[in-house]
């Protein structure tokens, strides 16, 4: 695939003859299909930071989860948003970096957003950790 081919699976059909060429078991090709090839694109490096925030949380065996409000104070630490804006902006900027990676911007998302009235939850998805394991530093 780096070479920008076609990959492809052959079904192979066995008998019971030996070729005479090689001894080896006699095949024929009964089909040929092209594998579908997917892309992996790397996450914008605010949003790793986001998936590295969540992967430090750790509750036993239960979900990587966060509140939006401790993400975002987690944010400023880590210097992706202002200290100084207004809590609208913050959380305007936290809607932006999660949109991107959330289940409403991707067929895999990377966290899920569980809205519970005014208290909101980000939890780190399996492709999530996924992702982090791949492009995390």
């Amino acid at each position: 695939m780096i070479w920008k081919g076609t990959p492809y699976y052959a079904h192979m059909d066995y008998n019971n003859e030996k070729d005479p060429a090689d001894g080896l078991p006699d095949e024929d090709v009964t089909t040929i299909e092209e594998i579908p090839v997917y892309s992996i694109n790397k996450p914008k490096p605010e949003s790793l930071v986001v998936l590295k925030i969540l992967d430090i949380v750790k509750e036993g065996n239960r979900p990587k989860m966060m509140k939006k409000g401790r993400l975002i104070q987690e944010l400023e630490e880590a210097g992706i948003i202002d200290k100084n804006a207004s809590i609208g902006a913050k959380h305007s900027k936290l809607k932006g970096l999660l949109n991107s990676i959330s289940i409403a911007g991707s067929d895999n998302p990377l966290v899920e957003v569980e809205y519970k009235g005014k208290q909101s939850n980000v939890t780190l998805t399996t492709q999530g950790e996924s992702t982090l394991k791949i492009f995390g530093d």
